[in-house]
């Protein structure tokens, strides 16, 4: 079903919009130009990748930023909150047709949210139009990864409005707080240590307030700058842009960049690994679902491919040097029982300086961290597309949860979350009952357990093989040295082709101990305990969804259970990161 195509599989960065509709005329050249140098500046950080606008494309501000972006040759998805003939009802004639003509570009992306349920008003307490606009900035709460607002500064409690937008996606307003207040402005600079999600400030004054009493914006000097949330009704004003997101932007263009490389490398890659490849034939999906899986898929499978790219390239660094080890220690060896010439010393110290050499050639690709890195995404992404099949991925954010382990304050991961942010979904209005009953668990649920169980069953062998071949090597230094005790001083006098006896057991005692510590410290590269450890946790958290899942028929109890173990499988991911990150790193900073 999925083409896994290259142009699918980049990963945007999405901007989205919020503004007032009552523009003046007058301001509309500078809030243009203030506009196109925002996205500019953003596309610098981003010239392996494709930056997309989103917008509700309502009058005004939305319809402005939109056609910039179309101006300067960005994409644009257009987020209609209503079905467009609906919609009309908010147009005057002009701006409604500048809006077809909008809707009709080539690289606008077209989509429109269905109207709301029937008995939405009495339910909410939002009046119907209200809602979808509700319903609007909930998606651009979740769904871009900085938000462009042309706003008063002026605080309002209108749902879906320009400042409740705003406080919603910096996170200083929820349900438990959406009451108007007057709103706090500090400074802070721009290496701060400031939130991820972030907001880019162009002051506008509305046409209605001309005459009225000054407002934050105009009390600002109209100065574009970037907002973070501080806390209740607290805002702080960043002039530059912040360090967090510049580093951000760099990392998802380096990822970006690395997919063409390897797409494009020779021997060119095989195909990559589809999740709807994997799906049972008699599985329905849903039409309107199509398009989000569809995404979902090439992100994962792009994820997966580098995973396993960088996963080869560092598991072949750790045995380089693993060899080197033992290299270096026979080296010696041969040298004190065997051979006391320089010849063996020059080897040693070739051997040893080149190593050094290319490890730090090889350490600035950072191969293990991007594998990590990959298979957190991968494995967030194959969550996402499940939960997404069954009609609940409303009940993950997959973003909090990757916020909550901590694994995004690691220096290179905080890309990660656009990736996500660029694969969200529309809310559903009105939720399906899912995947029908039995489909997603054998599509996902099941399969996963027979992958944990073979894997497990697999690393298991592979530590009782190592564990008698440990014992046997120990085994071995114990005969060797009870020879030696044995033997006494005709050891030394004793000779095999030349070489004193004494030499040669000393020798393989010698090796015996290097295969061991050679040995131990690639096991404790791969961390083959840890990787058993998570495959064991992620069997009993897909067994036992499985075991609930069978005595379950409430379909909104089984959409609990499996936003529960999606939730639980993505924390164990992360906590399987984390412990292999920090075999090779120093504690996390910001990043």
């Amino acid at each position: 079903m999925s083409t896994n195509s290259q142009n699918d599989a980049v990963s945007a960065f999405v901007v989205g919009v919020s503004g007032h509709r009552d523009l003046r005329s007058e301001d509309l050249p500078q809030l243009r130009a203030a506009v196109a140098d925002v996205l500019r500046r953003l596309a610098e950080h981003l010239p392996d990748s494709e930056l997309r606008v989103m917008a509700g494309m309502a009058t005004g501000a939305d319809l402005l930023v939109a056609q910039t972006a179309l101006d300067l040759g960005f994409g644009v998805d257009a987020l209609l909150p209503m079905p467009l003939e609906h919609y009309a009802e908010d147009f005057d004639t002009d701006s409604f047709d500048v809006l077809k003509s909008l809707l009709a570009h080539p690289h606008v992306r077209h989509r429109e949210l269905p109207l709301n349920p029937a008995g939405t008003e009495a339910s909410t307490g939002i009046p119907d139009r209200d809602f979808h606009y509700a319903m609007l900035t909930r998606h651009l709460v979740r769904g871009c990864s900085l938000l462009i607002a042309l706003w008063d500064g002026e605080p309002s409690a209108l749902p879906g409005g320009t400042a409740d937008t705003v406080l919603r996606y910096l996170g200083v307003r929820t349900e438990r707080n959406k009451d108007e207040e007057q709103l706090e402005f500090s400074d802070a600079a721009a290496d701060a240590d400031l939130p991820a999600r972030l907001v880019y400030w162009i002051p506008t004054v509305r046409a209605k307030a001309a005459n009225g009493p000054a407002t934050e914006a105009e009390a600002t000097g109209m100065i574009p700058c970037f907002l973070a949330g501080l806390g209740d009704n607290a805002l702080q004003r960043v002039p530059a842009i912040p360090r967090r997101l510049q580093v951000h932007l760099q990392s998802l263009n380096a990822y970006n960049r690395e997919h063409q490389y390897f797409i494009n490398s020779w021997p060119a890659p095989g195909n990559p690994d589809s999740l709807f490849g994997s799906l049972p034939a008699t599985l329905q999906v849903d039409p309107h679902d199509q398009p989000v899986l569809e995404s979902i898929d090439a992100q994962y499978g792009k994820a997966d491919a580098l995973a396993l790219h960088f996963q080869k390239r560092s598991d072949h660094l750790f045995a380089f040097f693993n060899i080197v080890a033992f290299v270096m220690g026979l080296a010696y060896l041969t040298y004190e029982k065997f051979m006391s010439t320089r010849l063996l010393l020059l080897v040693y110290l070739l051997i040893l300086t080149s190593s050094v050499g290319v490890y730090h050639l090889l350490h600035e690709r950072h191969w293990f961290a991007k594998h990590l890195m990959c298979r957190a995404l991968a494995e967030t992404l194959r969550v996402k597309f499940y939960l997404r099949l069954a009609h609940c991925d409303h009940l993950v954010n997959a973003e909090e949860v990757l916020s909550l382990s901590g694994i995004n304050r690691f220096h290179g991961f905080g890309w990660i979350g656009h990736v996500l942010i660029g694969v969200e979904a529309p809310p559903q209005l009105a939720p399906g009952a899912g995947a029908q009953r039995g489909g997603i668990d054998r599509a996902w649920i099941e399969s996963q357990c027979q992958y944990f169980v073979r894997k497990v069953a697999k690393l298991h062998r592979s530590g009782l093989r190592t564990k008698w071949l440990k014992r046997l090597l120990f085994g071995v230094i114990i005969a060797v040295v009870v020879v030696l005790l044995l033997l006494g001083e005709t050891a030394g006098e004793s000779r095999i082709l030349g070489i004193p006896i004494e030499n040669s057991l000393t020798f393989l005692l010698g090796l015996v101990a290097v295969t061991l510590a050679s040995w131990e410290l690639h096991q404790n590269k791969m961390a083959t305990r840890e990787l058993l450890w998570q495959y064991r946790n992620q069997l009993k958290h897909f067994s036992r969804a499985r075991a609930q899942l069978a005595r379950t028929l409430a379909a909104g109890r089984r959409l609990e259970i499996l936003a529960d173990l999606g939730k639980d499988s993505l924390m164990e991911s992360y906590l399987w990161t984390i412990h292999r990150f920090h075999r090779e790193h120093e504690p996390p900073g910001r990043g």
